[in-house]
């Protein structure tokens, strides 16, 4: 999805680049604390994390795939990405995000959630679904904050080996 920028109280929230990749790498693909319940797995080297970001710019004309990066306003630093992808299986758009570990509890995850739902609500886009392993409640905390409800039980599988028991939340804003 063609995107430029979004601003919120702290962040810009920005399309990400090739270019990002080293710093992404060092900052949190690499950080098993930050990707351990992601659907990907740790990234072992920067060209795994070049690799994804060459997808994300190939995407970037998708009109069903938004991917961005959050940047702090105050110091320019990329501290974490996210967006949602259409999923026709759910016929909602599914919500995902991820932050440095040092950003974690600052309220970071929230505000960038609530912007792209915003942002794509704006644009027509009405209904969400999110999800986050059983074992990981913060990213709930994340999507109740932005006004997801809990609907269901269930798993999601992630593109290693792992599958992790899960909770779905949806958002209709109709």
């Amino acid at each position: 999805m063609r995107f430029t920028s979004i601003e919120t109280e702290r962040l810009i929230l920005r399309p990400l680049e090739i270019a990002d990749a080293e710093h992404i790498f060092n900052t949190w693909t690499s950080d098993s604390r930050v990707t351990k319940f992601m659907i990907y797995s740790t990234h072992k080297n920067v060209e795994e994390t070049r690799q994804w970001l060459q997808s994300v710019v190939d995407n970037t004309d998708n009109e069903k795939v938004l991917d961005v990066g959050f940047q702090l306003k105050e110091t320019g630093k990329l501290i974490g990405s996210g967006g949602a992808y259409y999923q026709s299986q759910y016929d909602r758009w599914s919500l995902g995000y991820n932050l440095a570990y040092e950003y974690w509890h600052k309220g970071y995850a929230s505000e960038a959630a609530r912007a792209i739902v915003n942002y794509l609500s704006a644009n027509g886009i009405k209904h969400f679904i999110a999800d986050h392993a059983v074992d990981n409640p913060n990213s709930g905390k994340v999507m109740e904050k932005i006004g997801m409800k809990f609907d269901h039980l269930g798993v999601y599988a992630c593109f290693d080996d792992r599958v992790f028991d899960a909770k779905f939340y949806i958002m209709d804003l109709d």
